[in-house]
Parts: structure tokens; sequence; C-alpha cells
């Protein structure tokens, strides 16, 4: 989720509904999108209840507090399960599809500035009492000056990694958030102590935030829409004595997406055909099974060479069809269906193209089963969370989009109509089951009446379908 540390990387924020998205610009292109509504989050710990052991998967499922029961492996927890027994555990990997989360009893408590390990014994494979330095920490008269504070601060039962955002932080501040940390692993301790029901004994930050923060500590250009984002994140940085002339706040008359043609982006990446630069286009098909991608070079460039203009066409697909994986979130299997190429070099420099174009994710989260007798790609890429069209549309079968996508469409909408506007008192029409997630206290009317001056008032429309609304000025 890094957003990395480039000087063409920047973050543009959407904050102004019941959810962040956030937008990953990479050299001028839209290159990542996550969406956060809230929720259950990776490294999130709990106190949960062993319902069932799996001996055929080498698992036990566990019962939590507000999600789905996850998959704890035998080997990811020290000693024997049994059933109706208390474990702390923390969430490796978030549910989706309908896959609960996996688990993991090997708990790394994530602060800003670094990960406590602490329940890891000296016997464990290279970690208990360890502390890990960034590797880009080159100065060895400051890795000393840390290694002689850790290893004074930390217990032979504890590890630490510190992230490389923290190596220039004073003692205090560092001794400060190890504190915190540990104070997270004794809440754990007090609960399993003593059991009543299963519960969250410690809520991390989402992968949203984790991104958001590490990139503005960083010095990253950070664009927000959003008063109460853009205020949080400033408290930050100043917090820490950093300059905040990277985090810039975004006050146009025009939504910030709407602003950098982000939408325009997003609607694209949710349509079956992508054009290339310089003619061509792909064809991305997802189904449960399989992602089908077929390459297409009607209206590329002419070349009399048709073997030339193949190839051509072919590593212009390379680098859009990583993109749009990483920018939809697909993964599992992706059958690609490049133009026909009649040499073995041809065919390597495509591999070769792909392999350059994901970078960082060949080093695990992808590989290549490489060409087939037909002439087809395939690869698997690691699933990371839900794809960008369920998130952007819901989960229903039919069109209409869930009450959660709906309310935040409709909120996004009457900002935008009304930011450019007149103020004044306005009546909102919406269905019936939005005026109530519209109604007085909730977290939606205080977004409205920050943005509008007061909040609308509201009528059902029983002739509105769930995401449509009227705005009419009283």
């Amino acid at each position: 989720m890094m957003a990395g540390g480039t000087e063409t990387d920047r973050l543009l924020i959407d904050a102004v509904a019941c959810e962040r998205r956030i937008a990953l610009i990479r050299n001028d292109r839209l290159a990542r999108l996550w969406i956060d509504r809230g929720g259950p989050a990776r490294f999130d710990i709990h106190l949960g209840r062993v319902s069932k052991i799996l001996p055929e998967m080498a698992a036990a499922m566990v019962v939590l507090d507000g999600v789905a029961d996850g998959l704890l492996p035998f080997d990811r927890i020290d000693g024997p399960l049994h059933e109706g027994q208390w474990v702390i555990v923390q969430i490796s990997r978030l549910g989706f599809e309908d896959k609960g989360p996996k688990l993991t009893g090997r708990i790394a408590i994530e602060g800003l500035g670094m990960i406590l390990r602490p329940n890891e014994h000296p016997t464990d494979a290279k970690r208990g009492g360890l502390v890990e330095l960034p590797r880009k920490l080159k100065d060895e008269n400051r890795r000393a000056v840390l290694m002689t504070l850790f290893k004074g601060l930390i217990a032979r039962e504890e590890g630490i990694t510190l992230r490389s955002l923290a190596i220039d932080w004073d003692d205090g501040a560092l001794a400060g958030e190890l504190g915190q940390l540990r104070a997270v692993w004794k809440r754990a301790q007090a609960a399993l102590a003593s059991p009543a029901m299963p519960v969250v004994v410690f809520k991390a930050l989402s992968d949203a935030d984790q991104l958001i923060e590490r990139h503005v500590m960083a010095g990253g250009e950070c664009i927000v829409d959003g008063s109460d984002e853009f205020v949080r994140l400033r408290g930050l940085l100043r917090a820490r004595g950093l300059d905040d002339a990277h985090l810039i706040r975004h006050d146009g008359a025009r939504l910030l997406f709407d602003d950098q043609d982000i939408e325009d982006d997003i609607a694209t990446a949710l349509q079956p055909r992508v054009p290339l630069p310089g003619g061509g286009w792909i064809a991305i098909e997802q189904t449960t099974a399989l992602c089908a991608i077929d390459v297409n070079a009607g209206g590329s460039d002419s070349d009399n060479d048709q073997a030339r203009r193949a190839e051509q066409v072919n590593l212009r697909a390379a680098p859009e069809i990583v993109r749009q994986l990483q920018l939809r979130n697909i993964g599992g299997l992706v059958v690609i269906d490049p133009l026909r190429m009649a040499g073995k070099a041809s065919r390597d420099r495509f591999e070769t193209a792909l392999r350059d174009a994901f970078g960082p994710e060949m080093s695990g989260a992808v590989q290549f089963g490489g060409f087939t007798r037909l002439g087809l790609f395939e690869l698997t890429r690691q699933r990371g969370g839900i794809a960008l069209v369920d998130l952007m549309q819901g989960r229903l079968p039919d069109p209409m989009p869930t009450r959660t996508v709906a309310l935040n469409f409709v909120l996004r909408s009457v900002i935008r109509d009304t930011r450019s506007g007149q103020g004044g008192r306005y009546r909102l029409y919406l269905s019936k089951d939005l005026v109530a997630d519209l109604a007085p206290g909730s977290h939606g009317q205080q977004i409205l009446e920050r943005a509008m001056g007061m909040a609308p008032e509201l009528a059902a429309d029983e002739s509105l379908s769930r995401a449509d609304y009227r705005l009419e000025k009283l």
C-alpha cells in the first residue's frame, strides 16, 4: 500500500463524504485508487474464541467481534489449540468475497515509527530481542546510537522494527511510541486473563491511513478536499515538528477529483475496453475464476510489417495491462491473449515488459506461468481485497448500488451542486432509505451542514431510485 517516495508520486484525497477516496498519481497518471469506509483493518488485534478445529486444513476457526469468523493456521500460533479456547490473534489478511479474514497469533503491533513484536522468544528464528533498523540508514554512527538505545529499552522476548521515517526522531519520541505499543499488548493480556466475549483489543490504522500518513510524513505532495482530513494531517505533521508546505488544501469551486479529471479515469477503469497510447486497445473481462485480457490492434499506427506492428502494440499494452490490474485491484489467475508474435525473442520482450511494469510486485505477489502452446500468457497475482468494480458499484447482482455506495454518491453530488452556488435553505428529496441515513445527528447530515452552511430539509420521494436525488432552493 505504500505510495512510494519518488518525486512524481502525489496523493489526492477526496474526504467530502462518509468515505475517503485516495488516488495515487504517478507520472501524471492515476496509478491506484483506495476507498476507505471504515470497518475492520489489517493488523487489528482481537480476543477471539476457537469455535472449530479443522485438521484437514491445519487450522482453526476463531469467532471475532464484529467481523466474520477468521481462519488461524496452526503454524501461526505457538502451542496446541482446542475448541472453546480464548486466543489473542491479529488480522493478517482482510476477508473478501465469501472468505473470512486470515489470522495470526504472531502479534506485530504497528506504530507510526516502529513495529513491536511483543511475544517472540530468543529461540524464534533470528527474532527474539532483535532490533531491526532500516536498510536505507547508512550512517554507522546513527545506527550505533539507535542500537544502543533500543537494546537498553526492549525486553528479551520483544522485537522491534524501526521504520525509515523515524530514524531521526529523538530518544524521547522513540521511547514514547514504544511505551504506547507496549500498552496495547498489556490490554490484550488483560483481556485474555478475564475473557467474557470476543472483543477488539486494538484498532489498527487502516491501509488507507498507513498509506496517507507515511506519504505525508516522508514529504510527499498531498492535496486534500475535506477540512477535517486536512486539519488531521496538518496536526500530525506539526506534532512531529515537520514542515507542512507539501500538504495542500483544495478549496476550488469544483470537487478535487473533478478538477483533476480523476472521475474520468475511474469511469474508464470500470469499463471493459481501455485504449492504448498510439492506437490499439485492450479488453478486460473479469469473472469469478479468472481475468481474461485481450490485446487488439484496431486503430493502431500503421506498419507494413505485421510482425513488427504486433510486437509494438503488445509492448504498449504490457504496462497498461499491469496498470489496470493494479488500479482495478484484480487478483487470482490472469490470462492474456496478446497479438500473435512469431519468434521467441518477441515473446521474451513482452514478458520482460510485463516484469518491468510489475516492479516490486515480482518479489512475491506475482508469479508468471509464461506462454502456453496456444500463445496465451498466464500469470497469477495475489488477491488484495475487494476489486474496484465492487467497491464502486456495490455487491448486489442488479444494477442498484448498495446503500453505502448510494449515500456517498448523493453526498458528493449535492456538495458538488452547491459548492459554487448560493448559500441558504434547500430541500433535498431522496429515496426513503437514504432519508433515514441522513437523519438529524447522523454523520451524513453533519457533512452536509458543514458543506452547505446549514443542513437541508429532507423529504422522501418514492419515485426516486436509491442513488437519485432532487435539490430545490427554498
